[in-house]
């Protein structure tokens, strides 16, 4: 049996979902004629409460299409280091659209006011000499920070000052409900000052593909004529459509359960010193495995050999993501089979054999 945690993305629908995706009526989507498509459209724009909805292929050309609809070649755009337009997206951002970073560096990610003050006052910002800030990005949950939830009060923080300064407010919302769950606070409380924001159905939800795009109807058309430009239009979109629908409608109250299955597998590593565990709250673990004298590369390898997949996150650590295939059973055979390894490679014991 192997144990696969390297993402929650990596899922098999399930078999209510594989029945929508085969039942589903299809039509032309390039016409507006695909009925499922339309049907997710609504479900989201009304669920999200927001004007308009548009879907897309993933949450990469969600965020480049966000991005492109937001700004005009030699804009500025607010976000920190760490997240995925700038960290995972091929610096898709400056081919596609043409504009600037300025970032941010927490060891959170968090950032807050003051660190956009900055920001905006590193440069004089008088004349066209200078880049002027077009978008604030927030991450929520973040990524590439174990899974944090940027705190409610302070995005909507950093959202007011990105009006203030007539910057768009983009929240890059893949993991938007596992914050909603984990904080049990109304998803739309996230969203409402977001001018566009993007959630993947296929992070957590357990759709094989899929994103989808929520806000007003003229940033909503500003995007679907992106998603053209970038090669995005779907004829018969419907099979993949009701994948998301599916997702939406049976599978969001069950994102706790992933957290649950989080929060026990952390549990489980506590018992190892020479490996700390870190959980932040939603579906993901990190492991600290810099101790053991091999790179998670190393070690995620030989883990796999024993039956258990985790991603190595960075230079330091391992990530294990719980998901909708993973029961409560394969945390805990993963957690000793982890231990196990971690164990092995102890330089401690290493010295006494």
């Amino acid at each position: 049996m192997f144990i696969d945690l390297r993402s929650d993305t990596v899922t098999k629908p399930t078999e209510g979902m594989r029945k929508a995706i085969y039942q589903a009526e299809v039509g032309d989507d390039c016409f507006g004629e695909d009925p499922v498509v339309r049907a997710l459209e609504e479900y989201c724009a009304d669920y999200f409460q927001k004007e308009a909805a548009l879907f897309t292929t993933g949450g990469t050309l969600s965020n480049q299409l966000a991005m492109k609809s937001l700004t005009n070649p030699g804009d500025e755009i607010f976000l920190d280091a760490s997240y995925h337009i700038n960290f995972y997206e091929a610096a898709a951002t400056s081919a596609f659209s043409g504009v600037n970073f300025s970032l941010s560096r927490h060891d959170s990610g968090l950032f807050d006011v003051s660190d956009l003050e900055k920001l905006y006052a590193s440069k004089c910002r008088w004349n066209q000499n200078y880049a002027m800030p077009r978008v604030v990005v927030v991450e929520n949950t973040l990524g590439c920070k174990g899974g944090a939830i940027f705190p409610l009060q302070q995005m909507n923080d950093v959202f007011g000052y990105a009006k203030s300064i007539g910057a768009y407010r983009y929240l890059d919302g893949a993991r938007i409900l596992h914050a909603s769950i984990a904080s049990s606070i109304d998803v739309t409380s996230y969203t409402e000052n977001a001018d566009l924001m993007a959630m993947c159905l296929s992070k957590g939800l357990g759709a094989p593909v899929g994103s989808i795009m929520v806000g007003s109807t003229e940033l909503i058309q500003r995007a679907k004529k992106y998603r053209k430009w970038f090669g995005g239009d779907l004829h018969q979109g419907g099979m993949m459509a009701a994948a998301g629908l599916y997702a939406m409608q049976h599978h969001v109250e069950r994102l706790a359960e992933d957290h649950e299955h989080a929060a026990l597998l952390h549990r489980l590593l506590g018992e190892l010193d020479d490996a700390p565990a870190h959980y932040k709250g939603t579906n993901m673990v990190t492991l600290d495995i810099s101790s053991l004298g091999m790179s998670p590369l190393q070690f995620g390898s030989y883990l796999s050999q024993q039956g258990v997949a985790g991603l190595p996150y960075n230079a330091r650590e391992m990530r294990f993501m719980p998901h909708i295939n993973i029961t409560r059973t394969d945390i805990q055979k993963a957690a000793e089979i982890i231990k196990a390894a971690v164990r092995e490679h102890t330089p401690a014991r290493e010295a006494i054999k």
